[in-house]
């Protein structure tokens, strides 16, 4: 199980086009990610409707957990898309 702190540093925020990446690494790397805000609140991966209500916009701070086979690869490409949005 790997844990981080990541900060969204995509003007627009984690939108749809940056969620729905997410949601496929998530699936294609076998792993389960599990995203909270500050305030507790949490979100899986596996569900873009949890992911999209924590309305996490440019500058949000959240507390990514990965667990599973591919934890490193997994985690790394998520920190692609909150940096950049993994080209898109």
């Amino acid at each position: 199980m790997q844990n981080k702190h990541l900060t969204v540093k995509i003007p627009e925020g984690l939108h749809f086009r940056a969620l729905a990446k997410i949601l496929m690494i998530s699936k294609e790397q076998h792993c389960s990610v599990v995203f909270q805000k500050i305030d507790g609140e949490k979100a899986n991966a596996h569900s873009f409707l949890e992911m999209l209500a924590l309305c996490s916009t440019a500058g949000t701070t959240l507390k990514v957990t990965v667990n599973g086979h591919n934890e490193n690869k997994t985690m790394t490409m998520i920190e692609e898309v909150f940096e950049n949005g993994a080209g898109i």
